[in-house]
This record gives C-alpha cells, sequence and structure tokens, in this order.
C-alpha cells in the first residue's frame, strides 16, 4: 500500500505554541501595559490568566461567536479584568495595541516541537504527501510556516480562513481532502486537540493520531496516540 496521505495541525503539534506565545506575551505585556496599571501585576500573574482567558475566547471563536478582529483585542481585555483591575481610562486602547502586538510578534518566533523537523523530513523521504490543516488566522499561519522552516515538507497550508470552516466542522476535512486530491481513506490526521483534530477526523472518516505529550486521560476513540513526535516513525501509516 501506498504512504497515507498526513495532515497535520500546526500549533502545539509542530510548532511550540506555548513557548512562542508566552515569550511574545512577556514582551508585550511589560512594554505596552505593565507600567500603565493602576494596580501593579506580574508579567507570571499576567500570562496565566491570560491563557485562560484566551482559551475562553478561541473557543467562542470556533462556535462563531466572535469573529477574527473581536477576539484579538477582547483577550488581552479579558486578561486584564481577570487580573481583579476594574476597568480604567485607557484599558480599551492597551488591549488594542496588544492583540496587534501580539499578531505582530508572535507568529515570526521560531520554536518547535521537539523532533518536528527531523519527522517531516523523515516522512516525506518515505514519500507521505503532508498537508497542514489548521484553525489558525491565514495571515499568521503562513509566516509561522515560513519562519520556523517547515514549509519545505508540505505541500499545501489550509486554513479556517480559507476554508471557510473551522474544525471540527466536517466541511472543513471535506473541503481540505478537495483541495489535495486526497480522499477519506487515505488520510490520516495528526494532532493535539481531541475535539478538533481527533473527534472532527473520527467524523469525517479519517484516522486519527492524537499527539498527546501530557498523556491526558479521555474516553474518545482514537485510532493511535503518541507522546513524542517521533513515535509518528514507528506507526504504519498506509
Amino acid at each position: 500500500m501506498a504512504p497515507a496521505d498526513l495532515f497535520f495541525d500546526l500549533d502545539r503539534t509542530l510548532w511550540d505554541f506555548d513557548r512562542n506565545s508566552r515569550e511574545a506575551l512577556q514582551e508585550i505585556f511589560e512594554e505596552l501595559a505593565q507600567s500603565q496599571l493602576p494596580e501593579h501585576r506580574t508579567t507570571a500573574e499576567f500570562i496565566s490568566v491570560y491563557e485562560v482567558e484566551n482559551e475562553k475566547c478561541w473557543a467562542a471563536y470556533r462556535a462563531g461567536q466572535l469573529t477574527q478582529q473581536e477576539l484579538r483585542p477582547l483577550r488581552f481585555q479579558k486578561a486584564m479584568e481577570g487580573l481583579g483591575i476594574e476597568p480604567f481610562e485607557g484599558m480599551g486602547r492597551i488591549a488594542d495595541e496588544m492583540g496587534e502586538a501580539y499578531v505582530r510578534r508572535a507568529p515570526y518566533r521560531t520554536a518547535l516541537i521537539d523532533g518536528a523537523k527531523d519527522v517531516c523530513e523523515e516522512l516525506k523521504a518515505r514519500g507521505h504527501r503532508m498537508f497542514i490543516l489548521t484553525n489558525g488566522f491565514d495571515e499568521v499561519q503562513h509566516i509561522k510556516m515560513e519562519n520556523s522552516g517547515l514549509n519545505p515538507y508540505f505541500e499545501a497550508v489550509y486554513t479556517s480562513d480559507a476554508l471557510g470552516f473551522k474544525k471540527p466542522r466536517l466541511e472543513a476535512f471535506h473541503r481540505s481532502l478537495a483541495l489535495a486530491g486526497s480522499n477519506a481513506e487515505r488520510a490520516i490526521m495528526i494532532g493535539d486537540d481531541l475535539e478538533c483534530d481527533v473527534h472532527g477526523a473520527r467524523l469525517a472518516g479519517w484516522r486519527q493520531v492524537h499527539f498527546d505529550p501530557t498523556d491526558s486521560p479521555t474516553d474518545l476513540d482514537v485510532w493511535k496516540r503518541v507522546h513524542d513526535l517521533q513515535e509518528l516513525l514507528n506507526l504504519e501509516l498506509k
């Protein structure tokens, strides 16, 4: 049998979202916000609250309750409020500035999940056609791919912006298959998110590999699970 077509998620699967994001957040908070807050808060306090609020905002975005433009400043506004800071004059402006700065800085960072390039190089050498299927914004995901050196391993990058649908919507999987000239029997989705990557792919009739470095418990039926990207090389991906 020919090698399967592999569809990778990007953030937290290949691109080290947590490390890259935290480094950018530290810079942004210290430069744009910390000295302007009416009450002192540490960078660690801010990042901890921001990450919780960011996940809530992304869940609302995936559900169609927020637009891309609304999400960007709102997560920073919610983070400041989550720090226990009462609304003050200029809070909205600071949130807007932080939202814009984050988009300008974070995607240019280049840290990858351990083994990402080596694994992609080997899988490509084995004859796999490889694609990115991501819910990230079109303008930033292509920057991440280019600057981190991942582009040479992938035939195309399919974003929710370009597809018109976000994972786990079946349309996101169906449209990416059509664009790739593949089919559900040949496709394998590899990603860290149980809902978006694993559950969505399973409903679409694809095989799924859950990249789960934290070994989180789940009742979801998963085709394969790996804790390290190198383990992909031990799977029969045909």
